[in-house]
């Protein structure tokens, strides 16, 4: 079986012929002259249509409000305030016992026998005296009392989401290396929700509406970070989170979703395709992205997703398999090659520029860090392109374009623009003029050995492992 065959031609793709002599095709705008985000809002009006009445949506400014308290998470909130609350009472009660009162004033009497030999043990101390040394002590009973709170926080917040981040320790591909980014900057928030989180009520902190001293913000900041996800604000996302649309996805959880929701939605042109593309890749593409790339990325989908559809969705026996199929050409190896294609370099994202403010502020202290993580996934990268070419899954002169920005890139050069690959249109030409029938892709050979006795996987994974490629299939 050849090496490409789990991947989509996304050049020229063609009505994917079906089952009884059929084929689908799908309804799409025009990307002449359009933005990326000008076609996404096309493509989802026309593709609503058939779906209105369904329900009324809320109105708009309820919808805001929903989403701007949905960005908190509740859990998150839950485990600061569980670690605020423990925090105190332990730091509290050592201050308490160290000095012999409360920091009421009131003497303390009822100590454990095994912590006795400390009550007290600051002679001379009177916490309603005005001299120097008596205010002193005060302020340092109130102090222990206030930094036992923000370790508190510090420490709960961390907890909740530390299998989280052994997820993303060891990344691999791109999607892995911009969680394990966002982890990263997550750490400086949760200092940040620390320290006014123990400041932030009695101080007035949580009247300023800005990063560092807010702490609802902060906790914004933090939990958004450690989630790997952008805030839902309608309005402020671009700028908070460095997102396109008002989702939640970014790219790793949004390739994953993706898989299920094309696999998952009965329609034949699924209303939120192009939107999920958009969410998931105009962040990190920024000026780079076109309607067209919105376009070649949503054929793709379909690509796959039509093997398997008939009228009324796909079949709930074929929806497993549907789904690990899209998994390898959406994530992973899959999803470099699939870029590369289409012309968008996944080494030109750089992760110092990623997640907006919320990224700058959690990149601070961790320039080293990050430059690091960006050298080891170039490394990675370079090591993976021989073998893509080796397998004949992408062209050598896509290769060179990948390696060329990859040095520029390391000079402090802009990377280079797409190169137009004369020897793919030139061959791609041929076919089309040698068959008058509709060119079988990659993805009709992969549907039809897979019928046959054994399973298509393990040829495949074999193929990959004699060949050292990572991960082109499922895990």
């Amino acid at each position: 079986m050849e090496a490409s065959n789990i991947f989509p031609q996304t050049h020229n793709r063609k009505p994917v012929p079906v089952a009884g002599g059929s084929e689908i095709e799908h309804a799409s705008p025009d990307v002449n002259g359009k933005s990326a985000a000008e076609y996404v809002y096309e493509a989802m009006a026309m593709h609503e249509k058939p779906h209105k009445g369904m329900g009324t949506p809320p109105p708009k400014f309820l919808e805001w409000i929903g989403n701007a308290a949905l960005s908190n998470a509740p859990k998150t909130r839950f485990s600061a305030a569980a670690g605020l609350t423990a925090g105190l009472i332990t730091a509290g009660t050592i201050a308490n016992i160290v000095t012999g009162y409360s920091l009421s004033g009131k003497k303390i009497t009822n100590v454990p026998a095994f912590l006795k030999p400390f009550n007290g043990i600051i002679k001379g101390y009177e916490p309603g005296d005005i001299t120097p040394r008596n205010k002193f002590i005060r302020y340092a009973h109130a102090t222990v009392y206030t930094l036992g709170g923000m370790l508190g926080i510090k420490l709960a917040t961390d907890m909740v989401y530390k299998k989280s981040k052994e997820k993303d320790k060891n990344p691999i591909f791109l999607e892995d290396y911009l969680a394990h980014i966002s982890k990263m900057q997550s750490d400086n928030w949760s200092v940040l929700s620390a320290i006014s989180g123990g400041f932030g009520s009695a101080a007035g902190l949580f009247l300023i509406p800005l990063p560092g001293f807010n702490y609802s913000i902060n906790m914004v900041g933090g939990i958004t970070s450690m989630q790997d996800r952008n805030t839902t604000v309608g309005g402020l996302n671009k700028i908070i989170s460095g997102a396109t649309t008002d989702s939640y996805l970014r790219l790793k959880e949004g390739a994953y979703y993706l898989a299920n929701y094309a696999v998952g939605n009965p329609a034949k042109d699924p209303e939120k395709i192009e939107y999920i593309a958009y969410s998931i890749l105009g962040p990190i593409f920024k000026e780079q992205l076109t309607a067209k790339h919105i376009k070649q990325f949503t054929d793709a989908v379909h690509e796959v997703r039509d093997h398997y559809w008939q009228e009324g969705g796909i079949p709930k026996d074929k929806r497993a398999e549907a789904t690990d199929t899209m998994k390898q050409v959406f994530t992973g190896a899959g999803l470099e090659v699939l870029l590369i294609d289409m012309g968008l370099n996944p080494a030109s994202v750089m992760f110092d520029k990623v997640n907006g403010i919320i990224g700058k502020i959690g990149n601070v202290g961790k320039a080293d860090k990050i430059k690091e993580k960006q050298d080891a996934y170039w490394t990675a990268l370079q090591e993976r392109l021989p073998k893509y070419v080796a397998a004949n899954i992408i062209s050598q002169e896509r290769a060179d374009w990948v390696n060329e920005s990859i040095a520029d890139m390391k000079q402090g050069k802009p990377p280079k623009p797409a190169p137009v690959i004369k020897s793919e249109v030139v061959e791609a030409q041929k076919k089309l003029e040698s068959s008058p029938k509709t060119k079988e892709t990659s993805i009709d050979k992969l549907i039809k050995s897979s019928t046959k006795p054994g399973d298509w996987r393990e040829s495949i994974l074999k193929r990959r492992q004699e060949s050292e490629s990572p991960r082109l299939v499922a895990e």
